[in-house]
């Protein structure tokens, strides 16, 4: 770590994140929001309210042949996050959402997941051409947020889908515990954004998306207090180990290991393993292992251990990367060459976020929408 470089007192994360504080004992701003998110999600030894979640869940499906969306990547959390919901007695409708970078190892494990518990799985296939074009965007705008439409329409789809079928609830595999707070400035989506990037950078018969999932801010309003959708993260109530849990899911799910954090997907693995770290000097493992310190899994000491070893990366899928989005090798390197950008460069909604930071702090601490919206973004 570089003389310069200041590292939190409890955790990994440290000042090449941009818009981290450190407090007066030098415990830094991840370190508060995770304390916080603990707060309001006491692990279900320590209460109740998973089991009152559930059985919340169970009384509005009643009658329906679904309680609840789970979105079903092959990956580790989505894939024990439908095993759990499926051993409280849920019954979920399974989506799995095709982006044109998924392994053959996350579809097997989708296909394993499905026979075993006996569940369909509905896909969502993106138009590739329209969705190449949005990412070629991205990476044309400068910032490290490339994989940010990706999650947003996966996002809005999930949304879409419980409208659509009547369901209040979608199953979230994130877990604050294990995997942390991604920083903004690492990792930032909204609509207004998304757009921006898109009519700046796309091609002309791309400009307007017309296939890829999107919802504005009003639409997200419209879909939590008219249609009462909510977003449920039943992990974050867990002690969710992954070791552990990766011996759960081989056993009962035939589930296999793709290696490591979110490459069952080609696209996320390039962008983790690669993009971020060689051209922005961004390393995602610093936001997993120092939630994994805080919530005791790892020693801070392991954690530094496991930093000091550099980013191994796929030569193979990089340069699959490349070429699949049209790029040749001297355009790409050109990118990886120009200025680092980031979304404060183009338009987003972080202002209004700041100005109905009173509103937005109420309502997540209602459970009506996630805590983490007003804590990162307000």
């Amino acid at each position: 770590m570089g003389k310069d470089i200041v590292r939190c007192e409890r955790c990994v994360m440290d000042t090449t994140v941009p818009d981290i504080w450190f407090d007066d004992h030098g415990v830094c701003k991840y370190c508060h929001i995770h304390d916080e998110m603990e707060h309001l999600h006491p692990l279900a030894a320590d209460g109740n309210k998973l089991s009152s979640i559930i059985d919340k869940i169970k009384a509005d499906g009643k009658g329906k042949k679904y309680d609840c969306v789970c979105g079903l990547s092959g990956g580790r959390d989505s894939s024990y996050t439908l095993l759990k919901a499926i051993d409280f007695g849920l019954r979920p409708l399974v989506v799995s959402i095709d982006n044109g970078w998924g392994t053959r190892i996350a579809e097997e494990n989708i296909e394993n997941a499905c026979k075993r518990l006996n569940l369909e799985c509905t896909w969502v296939k993106f138009d590739w051409e329209e969705y190449k074009d949005l990412q070629r965007s991205f990476f044309l705008a400068g910032v490290p947020d490339v994989d940010s439409p990706s999650d947003f329409a996966i996002y809005a789809q999930l949304f879409q889908t419980a409208k659509d079928n009547g369901i209040r609830y979608i199953l979230n595999g994130h877990s604050f515990r294990t995997e942390g707070s991604s920083p903004i400035g690492w990792s930032y989506f909204d609509p207004v954004y998304i757009k921006d990037v898109q009519k700046r950078f796309g091609t002309r018969e791309y400009k307007d998306l017309k296939t890829i999932p999107t919802m504005m801010p009003w639409q997200l309003i419209g879909r939590t207090f008219l249609k009462s959708i909510r977003d449920i993260r039943i992990l974050e109530y867990m002690d969710y180990r992954k070791q552990e849990v990766d011996a759960i899911l081989k056993e009962r799910l035939g589930w296999q290991d793709y290696g490591g954090h979110h490459h069952e997907n080609k696209f996320t693995h390039f962008v983790q393993s690669y993009y971020l770290p060689v051209k922005f000097g961004i390393d995602k493992r610093k936001t997993e292992l120092s939630a994994q310190i805080r919530s005791g899994h790892i020693t801070k000491e392991k954690a530094e251990a496991i930093l000091s070893q550099p980013y191994q990366y796929d030569q193979q899928i990089v340069d699959e990367v490349i070429d699949r989005l049209g790029f040749t090798k001297d355009e790409f390197e050109k990118l990886m060459q120009s200025p680092n950008k980031t979304h404060l460069d183009y338009k987003t909604l972080r202002p209004i976020y700041k100005a109905l930071s009173l509103p937005i702090n109420i309502v997540t601490k209602l459970g009506i929408l996630p805590r983490i919206l007003y804590l990162k973004y307000c």
